[in-house]
């Protein structure tokens, strides 16, 4: 899965980028055609905004999440994605 990355008012880290990609791999178990995928980072009064946007499968999933921790911000954005998606599989493999 291709993923986008866009750093405002931090530096590029791509121990955070590998970190994000390893994470958010999980996702292709739930889709089957990952169309696009956006991560923004951006550091707003010292806390760290994470947002993800993913189209996948005819449908579009947002998620966000705040934390001082990089990788904490990451692994909130993964549970609640996966969330998201894991709901939608679900409602589609019942029909």
């Amino acid at each position: 899965m291709k993923i986008k990355y866009t750093w405002k008012h931090l530096d590029r880290s791509e121990a955070a980028e590998s970190y994000a990609t390893e994470k958010l791999e999980r996702v292709t178990k739930f889709v089957q055609t990952v169309i696009n995928c956006d991560v923004s980072f951006e550091s707003i009064h010292g806390e760290i905004q994470a947002n993800l946007n993913l189209n996948a499968d005819g449908s579009h999933f947002n998620a966000h999440n705040q934390n001082k921790d990089i990788y904490a911000c990451i692994d909130g954005l993964e549970s609640k994605i996966i969330s998201q998606v894991s709901k939608i599989h679900d409602k589609k493999s019942k029909h």
